[in-house]
């Protein structure tokens, strides 16, 4: 597979993108590939075919094999054909014929690459509509998207992807490792609904075919491999694989292909269990493991909501309340089977209201329901006196460390003498502070946490307090939301200054000093002004960089988008042409077939009439039986003939003795 090949870490482009500081052109639409897949492997198909017959792949007989089996048109060919050239994924070769009319005559032959290039840092195909053409390449991933796919109106000089941009699609907070046990049960719950993605490409596929068209190879047994090793940290991490089967998939089968519509039923499965995880964790995994028969009943952290709902055609029954969007609720019912349901805040009650007023008969199944939800209120109550229980002895504890640090703060005041305060004054800082003036300082909660109150002390410990309040604070602005353990408060601290006391003792060397820190100020700050100019001045030229670029590059795509308008419009009318030419060259054999049939029926009328005037002439012409109406062959007398001597002697006695005319 592709994960043998050697990769390069980074492109040409990738690099100047990732180094460079200034220039940087915003939104630069490069052509990866521009031939159709699917097309790509029907040409191999036909490659191989003629290749088999002892033959030259020349474009004539891919062109009848194409025309043949795909119904492709020899102008499509060509221009599939010069697209899958330019991408590397056919090459020409000139061959001299050694059979047939072509022998000795030089011609273009086309043959399928020996070797697959060498991975460049990016995909060859939009991440979101899996096609070729012009793309953006992600400065921070593999994936590329095309300019009309993603709604980008950031002005940077990087391009970054929708998937980089919004790691945090699914915000849970857990351990690596309770992280993958979870995956783990939404791995299994894929691979037992899609059997066909457990390995892509199949043991039966040609694997060269898969590392020439997908770029980062992975199906279901991979990501559960990862799964394994606990590389996984985000769950959005786990979607994005997801992702990629889909995009794989749809890449080298088709957007119609039916393994194409099972990716997308899967992701979907895989979308709704990550958002189940996000929702309660618990839950998710208490009903993916089942440890005893009651693992319903065990509370969740925070629990859920218990209330009484109500289905249509079901009486009200005690459920757990997983989510509430707008006026609906989302709720597991207890019972045997522990269903979900959406229902409607009207058929909804809270968890006190009476038996009798529910209106519910008592049946076995809503008396097992209840005995469910008590175990399961029990078992809630429990667990909420523990915690009360250890919150006790947690401030107990906070409030004899709190007390310890007190009495030290006033212990090192006392000791503080007043000569450092007024020396502590004279030091340079940017606004002085007022007489008890609170600052608010960060202070992370673990399980045993209290809360400094110190009172006013001596200015060398209010500098380091300072000190430490900005760089609490500028760890703080450093470490994500996500990424910390602990919540963090903000306590207020009381910090007092003798202000009186280091104005009236100031001394001339002190006012000397002050003027000297200022004019340092000073000069700091027109550094400071001098470097916002310089960066207002770069960002300024970056603009009108980025604008010429973007004029540039749009004018760029209208025109190639003009051309291939063009080139549609006059194939559409070589189409309509065709087809009118088509329908009247059908008009015309109707016609004429219409005219042959006419001919041929008046000529059958013709000899039909002629046979029956023949038959009627010979008909008339003979004479018959009197009696039987037979051929007659004896005569006897002018309109009377008999064709035996029976059927005379019965018309004869009948009646024709009284009228025969012949001569006795």
């Amino acid at each position: 597979m592709a994960k043998n090949m050697p990769k390069k870490k980074s492109t040409v482009k990738s690099d100047f993108f990732q180094n460079s500081k200034v220039n940087i052109p915003d939104k630069m639409t490069t052509k990866r590939r521009q031939a159709c897949p699917n097309t790509v492997l029907h040409l191999w198909d036909a490659i191989a075919y003629i290749k088999q017959q002892k033959q030259i792949p020349n474009f004539e007989r891919l062109s009848a094999y194409m025309k043949r089996v795909y119904n492709l048109s020899p102008t499509d060919l060509e221009r599939q054909l010069n697209f899958a050239v330019s991408d590397g994924l056919i090459v020409v070769k000139k061959s001299l014929g050694c059979k047939g009319s072509k022998v000795g005559i030089e011609q273009d032959g086309y043959r399928i690459p020996e070797e697959v290039k060498e991975r460049d840092g990016h995909d060859w195909y939009c991440f979101e509509c899996h096609r070729g053409g012009e793309v953006l390449l992600c400065t921070t991933c593999h994936r590329v998207f095309h300019e009309v796919c993603i709604n980008n109106d950031a002005k940077s000089g990087k391009f970054v992807c929708p998937v980089c941009k919004n790691p945090k699609k699914f915000p849970v907070e857990l351990k690596r490792n309770e992280l993958n046990t979870l995956l783990g049960y939404t791995c299994i719950r894929l691979k037992e609904k899609t059997r066909e993605l457990h390995r892509i490409p199949h043991p039966d596929d040609e694997k060269w075919r898969f590392n020439f068209l997908i770029y980062e190879p992975i199906d279901l047994v991979a990501m559960e491999e990862k799964m394994k090793a606990n590389e996984y940290t985000r769950l959005g991490d786990f979607f994005t694989d997801a992702q990629q089967i889909v995009h794989n998939v749809i890449v080298y089968f088709g957007m119609q292909s039916r393994i194409a519509e099972m990716a997308r039923q899967m992701l979907g499965d895989c979308e709704y269990d990550l958002q189940e995880i996000v929702q309660c964790l618990n839950c998710y995994k208490m009903s993916n493991t089942k440890t005893d028969a009651y693992w319903f009943c065990q509370p969740c952290d925070p629990p859920h909501e218990l209330v009484y709902a109500k289905m249509k055609g079901f009486p009200y029954w005690p459920a757990k309340v997983i989510r509430k969007h707008d006026n609906c609720y989302d709720v597991r019912f207890f019972g045997a089977h522990h269903q979900r349901a959406i229902v409607d805040d009207e058929y909804v009650k809270p968890i006190t209201t009476s038996f009798q007023n529910l209106g519910n008969k008592k049946t076995p199944s809503f008396d097992r329901a209840y005995k469910e939800l008590l175990r399961h209120q029990q078992l809630v109550e429990k667990a909420s006196k523990r915690k009360s229980a250890g919150g006790d002895k947690v401030t107990e504890e906070s409030t004899l460390e709190s007390d310890t640090v007190t009495k030290v703060n006033c212990s090192s005041k006392s000791k503080t003498p007043i000569s450092r305060k007024r020396k502590s004054t004279s030091t340079p800082v940017a606004k002085p502070p007022s007489a008890k003036k609170p600052a608010n300082v960060p202070v992370k909660k673990n399980k045993k946490f209290y809360q400094e109150s110190p009172t006013s002390s001596s200015p060398k410990n209010i500098s380091s307090q300072d000190t430490s309040v900005s760089e609490d604070i500028n760890d703080h602005n450093l470490v994500s939301s996500s990424s910390q353990e602990a919540a963090v408060s903000y306590t207020s601290i009381a910090v007092q200054t003798d202000t009186e006391v280091s104005e009236n003792t100031a001394s001339p060397s002190d006012k000397d000093l002050d003027k000297n820190a200022n004019n340092k100020l000073e000069k700091a700050c027109n550094c400071s002004a001098k470097y916002e100019k310089a960066m207002q001045d770069l960002h300024t030229r970056l603009e009108e960089e980025h604008k010429k670029d973007k004029n540039r590059a749009l004018k760029e795509f209208s025109e190639n988008l003009r051309k291939e308008l063009q080139i549609e419009n006059e194939k559409q009318k070589y189409l309509s042409s065709a087809l009118e030419k088509l329908q009247q060259e059908h008009q015309e054999a109707l016609h004429k077939l219409q005219e042959e049939i006419e001919a041929k029926h008046k000529l059958q009328i013709k000899n039909l009439t002629e046979e029956h005037k023949n038959f009627l002439s010979e008909t008339k012409k003979k004479q018959w039986c009197y009696n039987c109406e037979n051929e007659a062959i004896y005569h006897c007398c002018w309109n009377t003939s008999y064709c035996s001597v029976e059927c005379q002697q019965v018309h004869w006695h009948k009646e024709h003795k009284r009228t025969c005319r012949r001569k006795r």
